[in-house]
């Protein structure tokens, strides 16, 4: 399949995310879009938007939104919010109390209110963007049934549910339900009172994936997949660099700061799951951590901070791979030490993490 054949691999992130636009329930996916520099208009990019209020307001057509007496200022942390009093509807207003008349804001809100309803009524029945759900919440049966009978009563638009990973559905992956209906898991959904503390890495695997199931061009069937296994009688010598040890039972050690693997591409995905099995080097007091920070082809990737014992696993962006003639995966393990030195061991290696397996999979 010739490289560009993957819609949205070659698009920017800051691109991607104009595709998607939030129905709620807060503004995870609005901090996404502002982290990688773009400010899109949205109705509910910054609110908190219960389902059921949702559903009651997309059932009504947003009738009587946007009306004076249902706009109303509240002073609320050092910033006004906006509540849109006939749904129960509060956003940010991006205003500091104190920067702006209280009065005039609400004027000039009920004019913004007015626009982005009539805005998302136009996106809705002319879907050209991906509508995102994301509720920390478990979601019955019969809320998703609302909300899609709700959309589908607008026109044809995709809606892309966002959820946390759990077991077979690692964060980055992305599950076609339907035609209409997307699931997709990022590390975890940030909680009410901390909407920032969100994952980036995750957030944007799943945006690029969706759009690649999205527009039919999904590439690289889950299986097509790039296996190491390290230790004597295994095949990752084969593609270690420096910054490894010599290979023992089961696990090669990597040593010093870094460690570099060289492997060919795999297929052309929109994006990969690369997992590894590990064990970080610790001798407590003077060493009790690892941390490991994951950069592909010069794109740094992910960071393991601590590292933990056993599985585990990162999302990588196709364009991380797309058009590279060779699969360069830098290890960065800055707290590697000697055993002799911190633990009186025999031993002047300078460990770091020692590794059992690495698979590289492409993903629908």
């Amino acid at each position: 399949m010739p490289h560009d054949a993957i819609a949205g691999a070659g698009l920017s992130d800051q691109e991607l995310v104009l595709k998607f636009e939030s129905l709620g329930d807060n503004c995870e996916l609005g901090l996404v879009q502002r982290r990688v520099g773009v400010e899109p208009l949205g109705m509910f990019r910054f609110a908190g938007a219960p389902l059921r209020h949702l559903i009651r307001a997309m059932q009504a057509r947003f009738e009587g939104i946007a009306d004076p007496g249902q706009v109303r200022v509240q002073p609320e942390n050092g910033e006004y919010m906006i509540k849109l009093a006939k749904y129960d509807f509060v956003y940010h207003a991006d205003v500091k109390i104190g920067q702006a008349d209280p009065e005039a804001l609400r004027k000039q809100q009920v004019r913004t209110v007015g626009f982005l309803s009539r805005k998302l009524i136009d996106d809705l029945e002319t879907p050209t963007k991906i509508m995102v759900f994301r509720q920390n919440e478990p979601l019955s049966a019969n809320d998703l049934t609302d909300l899609r009978i709700a959309l589908a009563a607008y026109g044809p638009a995709t809606l892309l549910w966002v959820q946390a990973a759990r077991p077979g559905h690692p964060p980055g992956s992305v599950v076609k339900i339907d035609d209409r209906l997307l699931v997709g898991h990022v590390t975890r959904l940030a909680l009410r009172e901390n909407v920032p503390d969100l994952d980036m890495a995750s957030w944007l695997g799943v945006l690029r994936q969706a759009y690649a199931i999205h527009t039919g061009h999904a590439a690289a069937p889950l299986g097509a997949r790039i296996v190491l296994t390290f230790g004597k009688g295994g095949n990752a010598s084969d593609h270690t660099g420096y910054g490894w040890s010599a290979p023992e039972d089961g696990f090669t050690w990597s040593i010093g700061e870094r460690s570099l693997l060289t492997l060919e591409p795999p297929p052309l995905a929109a994006d990969y799951w690369m997992e590894m099995d590990v064990v970080p080097f610790v001798a407590p007091p003077a060493v009790t951590a690892q941390v490991l920070r994951v950069v592909i082809n010069g794109h740094a990737v992910h960071t393991f901070d601590p590292l933990a014992r056993g599985s585990v696993g990162c999302v990588v962006p196709g364009h991380v791979v797309q058009g590279a003639d060779k699969l360069e995966i830098l290890l960065e393990h800055p707290h590697a030490a000697s055993p002799r030195a911190v633990a009186g061991e025999n031993d002047d290696r300078h460990l770091a993490v020692s590794f059992s397996s690495l698979s590289f999979v492409g993903r629908n």
